[in-house]
């Protein structure tokens, strides 16, 4: 779906993925919702439009989450904001928009280091509470936080974390492994082994104590 705005055209992603999510009642409530947001910006209501994808955005829907960067980036259906548009494109390229990787890209030139590196917190906290809550995808998010998002990837946590995603199925994490067993000592390695084994039993502990 493309719009002329301004002189600027907008590309959006109107195609909703069912990534890691299971098929259910809740899941078709977030597909309809989705179609009514796509639906909003198709008649050029863009304010109702922003607020859609912003409402499913918080919901982790990762196409809503990059069409809410997006308009946030380019300042449609709601003021530009350049801080809240790079933590919504970084939530949609962890959880697998590729179409994010330019936009996050795009954005961070627009913003110092101590913006980014506190931007970077607010992801990072983000996401490992809902990886303490036992969701996989966000748990793969991350260690993919740790080793792309910061100007210099963190090789321990990052294997740490990957290695938890990978023992929760996630396979989006196996080059993040790769990677830093070439990189890392063998008792590196070893540390991080032993800490992602514990993070691993406090998740599933934790997910066993709510069920």
């Amino acid at each position: 779906m493309c719009l002329s705005f301004k002189n600027i055209t907008i590309i959006l992603s109107v195609v909703w993925s069912l990534t890691a999510l299971s098929v259910n009642a809740n899941t078709q409530v977030l597909k309809r919702e989705f179609d009514q947001a796509s639906y909003a910006f198709a008649t050029k209501n863009y304010v109702v439009a922003a607020k859609m994808f912003k409402s499913l955005s918080e919901k982790n829907d990762p196409n809503s989450q990059y069409n809410y960067a997006l308009l946030l980036f380019k300042g449609v259906g709601t003021p530009t904001d350049l801080e809240e548009a790079w933590y919504w494109a970084w939530r949609a390229r962890l959880n697998g928009v590729e179409r994010a990787n330019s936009l996050t890209i795009d954005i961070a030139k627009m913003l110092s280091s101590e913006e980014a590196e506190s931007l970077q917190v607010r992801l990072l906290a983000a996401v490992e509470l809902e990886a303490d809550a036992g969701d996989p995808r966000a748990i793969s998010s991350v260690a993919k936080t740790y080793f792309y998002v910061k100007e210099t990837p963190d090789y321990e946590d990052g294997y740490t974390w990957a290695l938890v995603a990978q023992a929760f199925g996630q396979e989006d994490v196996l080059d993040i492994i790769s990677d830093a067993e070439a990189k890392l000592a063998l008792d590196e390695k070893l540390k991080s082994q032993r800490l992602a084994n514990e993070i691993f039993s406090e998740i599933v502990n934790s997910s066993s104590g709510t069920n």
